[in-house]
């Protein structure tokens, strides 16, 4: 939740608390009602505040907490920041940048330990690592998803705005399957899930993952890679960005 390392997806705290003067409404049985904004639609990545919600375990301690959905116009640290919500979760790269345009957050949980964000290409694209995006088609989201791949970029001395072309990625991964750009944003609990499920049109077999590692955290077989980009990663040693790629090898 927000707040923290640069590492992963953080638990988030403001200075204040949303509606400090409310008090709980109806019958809570001497439970606190806090708000805890997501950071996206509800999905698996919020699995685990869901099921404590439904299991009662929230409770147990006292409170009475209410999810709030994320969405495409919804930015969780901005929601607490503005005492819209006591709690968020967030991406720290983005709950940095808010930091530094002035927003009175802070970490209270490092819930994810690596970033769940992914940079994948097709293993005949031979982008095996950040370095090798230069002069390629790079899909990414925006809203703040940019900033662990420009980091990793700029680490592999590339320039994100003259090296490669940034185009604005629908949040699907359509553009790569179509082979319109040559490398797109993934997580690894959604989209990244959907191009292993998708199948390759002229052979009809799904994509497959890595079978294989070489030191620098890549696959050296020609099937899907990954190189991880991050301060707990053994690749890159940047902010968290990984770069993984696809084959069309039939799934075994």
């Amino acid at each position: 939740m927000i707040g923290g390392a640069l590492a992963g997806v953080l638990a988030l705290a403001a200075c204040g608390t949303a509606d400090e003067s409310e008090t709980p409404s109806g019958d809570t049985g001497g439970t606190k009602t806090v708000k805890l904004q997501l950071q996206w639609f509800v999905q698996a990545q919020f699995a685990g505040y869901i099921a404590a919600a439904e299991k009662g375990f929230y409770r147990e301690q006292g409170l009475d907490v209410q999810i709030l959905e994320g969405g495409v116009d919804i930015v969780p640290q901005t929601v607490l920041a503005q005492g819209q919500a006591d709690f968020a979760i967030a991406w720290v790269p983005k709950a940095l940048a808010s930091r530094e345009q002035g927003a009175a957050i802070t970490e209270i949980a490092q819930v994810f330990q690596r970033s769940g964000t992914y940079q994948v290409s097709f293993a005949d694209s031979g982008i095996k690592a950040p370095a090798d995006l230069k002069g390629k088609k790079v899909g990414n989201w925006g809203f703040g998803n940019e900033f662990e791949l420009f980091a990793a970029m700029t680490k592999a001395g590339l320039d994100p705005g003259k090296d490669v072309t940034l185009v604005q990625q629908q949040f699907d991964m359509q553009a790569l399957l179509r082979r319109d750009i040559d490398a797109a944003q993934a997580m690894s609990y959604n989209e990244y899930a959907q191009l292993l499920e998708a199948k390759n049109p002229k052979t009809g077999a799904l994509y497959t993952r890595p079978t294989s590692r070489s030191s620098t955290g890549t696959t050296s077989a020609p099937r899907c890679s990954r190189t991880r980009c991050g301060p707990t990663a053994r690749s890159c040693r940047t902010p968290p960005s990984r770069t993984r790629r696809l084959s069309s090898s039939p799934a075994r």
